[in-house]
């Protein structure tokens, strides 16, 4: 019994700073819900945009982490960062109630990072310095901003195009798009004109998320792809050397 007491002081001892920035992503997670909660006067309209935030965040990695395995035919994605991008982007979704879509695109990505690298310090995953942790989330909302900014008006014109060409994307662009509906759907719940909303405002929610985002987590997956590749070669190469 000592011992396991030891052991648990000395977990804590070395994994202190990751265990507090994890509790600390919470809170502040927690209180990006209640501020909407008591902005809006209703919990509904912020789980499903948030419930349809978390499932694009889970699918926006699993599109990066595909496209980085193909550029290095090694497979670095993990249950840590997929935990972290469901918290990330439940927590992006709804912020998409109480600001813009970049700054809710950029606290995504921070949030996933952070609390990603951090639980890896904790369960024993790859471990990683304060300073790594801090550099990824920095790159990480920093390549989000531009990105949304930069391919949003081709992942627009992309959209639009599909949806008069071929009939299964026919509503990835107009009035009767699946944003529109997602949207107009939000909207009621917030003016309290319903109170409950069907499975189909999640699906709704879901493919208007991946399709505005598809361009952006191909890039992502591209770019972390080529770092991984770059990282893995330099430490092949020190071990070659020794």
């Amino acid at each position: 019994m000592e011992e396991k007491v030891d052991n648990a002081c000395e977990w804590c001892k070395e994994n202190w700073q990751s265990i507090v920035s994890a509790f600390v992503t919470i809170v502040i997670v927690v209180g990006i819900v209640i501020l909407s909660i008591s902005t809006f006067g209703t919990a509904i309209p912020v789980i499903a945009v948030g419930v349809v935030g978390a499932i694009v965040g889970i699918s926006g990695q699993l599109i990066s982490d595909t496209i980085s395995c193909a550029i290095t035919g090694d497979w670095d994605g993990n249950w840590q960062s997929y935990i972290g991008s469901a918290i990330g982007g439940f927590a992006g979704g709804v912020l998409l109630l109480l600001t813009n879509p970049i700054a809710a695109c950029s606290a995504e990505a921070a949030i996933s990072t952070f609390f990603g690298e951090n639980l890896e310090n904790i369960t024993g995953g790859q471990k990683r310095s304060t300073f790594e942790i801090l550099f990824d989330t920095g790159l990480s909302t920093g390549t989000a901003a531009f990105f949304s900014v930069a391919l949003s008006k081709i992942t627009g014109k992309l959209s639009k195009t599909l949806s008069k060409k071929i009939p299964v994307f026919k509503r990835l662009s107009g009035i009767n798009s699946y944003d529109a509906s997602f949207k107009m759907v939000i909207t009621k719940l917030k003016q309290g004109s319903i109170k409950k909303f069907h499975y189909k405002t999640i699906r709704n929610g879901v493919i208007s998320g991946l399709s505005e985002g598809t361009l952006e987590n191909i890039a992502s997956g591209f770019l972390m792809g080529l770092r991984n590749g770059m990282t893995n070669g330099e430490s092949c190469h020190k071990i070659n050397k020794k």
